[in-house]
């Protein structure tokens, strides 16, 4: 209820008076006997509890002997869990560092028995990386070593060249396109194989040397085949000395090799005797072709060496003839004294090609 004069509710003030308390202290005797009332004290009210059912209270007042027993729940007890043992697994630490020890045995033997085949050992990156995976480099090893196996390099030398074509002399260096077949595989030049060469720009016979590259193709063979000028008398095995000795003379006072048609003429000449080998030497050396060179006298006399005699100057020799060349001496006077000197080098080469001398 509120109070009728401030308005304010008296339940908080636990009165449910027309007047609060403050309200009616401040009211005059006048006021007060014309209102006639003072506030009530307001008395609490309490709110009871809800009363039990008849069967509990019955249920309550029995005696405790004439109560039904009830069936007692037996506790469940789980057992307890053995407490671990506090035990350092030594045997099966010792078992993992002896089996790691034994791989690391293992690895080291492959690498070493590699490196003793010629295969090379791993270094830098690779060795740590094998030692960190032993497994793995374990493995790669025994792969690498199946295909090694698998791939041996193959002896060239089975090839086997049938007879090969004559090659036309050309005054150059003449090579033949080999095609070799091997394992029904064509090996290429350069690649799986390569091939030098002997005696192939002057008529007669050539060697081709042919050797495997050393992995996929070991070994090697030789093959010959025959340089012809197409002339008879130059073709002839017997006349070998006479070309050679008319190729050694272009090649050293000329500093080239003869023509087909220079080589056929001057063989043809020298072996029927229409010129003789001093007259050959003159007709070479004296050539507006071998004078246009310029040769100092030192380097004639060095190309005359070659040229004429097939070899190369002594030391004694050259600083000899040099110096008659200082010292006035022509150098056709040279050429002449030295080929026609009786019993000396010219004379016997001349002889034992068979042509004259003079």
């Amino acid at each position: 209820m509120r109070c009728k004069i401030c308005a304010k509710c008296n339940c908080a003030n636990g009165s449910r008076a027309a007047y609060c308390r403050k309200c009616w202290a401040s009211l005059d005797d006048a006021r007060i006997e014309e209102i006639g009332q003072a506030p009530k004290e307001a008395k609490p009210t309490f709110r009871s509890a809800p009363k039990a059912s008849a069967e509990a209270a019955n249920r309550a007042s029995r005696p405790a002997s004439r109560r039904p027993s009830q069936p007692k729940e037996e506790a469940i007890v789980l057992p307890k869990r053995p407490a671990k043992p506090n035990v350092v697994y030594w045997p099966f630490i010792a078992s993992m560092v002896s089996a790691l020890g034994m791989l690391i045995l293992i690895v080291a033997f492959v690498i070493s028995s590699a490196a003793s085949s010629g295969s090379p050992a791993p270094s830098g990156n690779s060795a740590g990386n094998s030692a960190n995976n032993s497994t793995s480099a374990t493995a790669a090893t025994t792969v690498a070593s199946t295909e090694a196996t698998e791939a041996s390099p193959i002896d060239i030398s089975e090839v086997q060249i049938g007879d090969v074509p004559d090659q036309s002399y050309t005054g150059d260096f003449v090579t033949v396109p080999f095609s070799l077949i091997l394992n029904d595989n064509i090996l290429e030049e350069g690649v799986d194989y390569t091939v030098t060469y002997e005696d192939n720009i002057a008529v007669g016979t050539a060697t081709a040397n042919f050797e495997g590259n050393g992995t996929t193709y070991v070994g090697s063979f030789s093959a010959s085949f025959n340089i012809v000028s197409g002339d008879p008398v130059c073709d002839d095995p017997s006349n070998s000395g006479i070309v050679i000795a008319v190729m050694r003379l272009s090649w050293g006072m000329l500093g080239r090799s003869p023509s087909a048609s220079e080589l056929i003429d001057q063989v043809g000449r020298l072996k029927s005797g229409e010129i003789s080998g001093s007259g050959l030497m003159n007709e070479i050396i004296f050539s507006d072709e071998c004078i246009n060179r310029g040769l100092s006298d030192a380097d004639f006399v060095s190309s005359f060496y070659v040229g004429v005699l097939g070899r190369e100057a002594d030391p004694a020799g050259l600083e000899y003839n040099v110096g008659l060349l200082a010292g006035g001496m022509s150098r056709q006077d040279l050429v002449n004294g030295i080929m026609a000197a009786p019993g000396g080098e010219f004379e016997a080469i001349c002889n034992s090609i068979g042509i004259a001398t003079v």
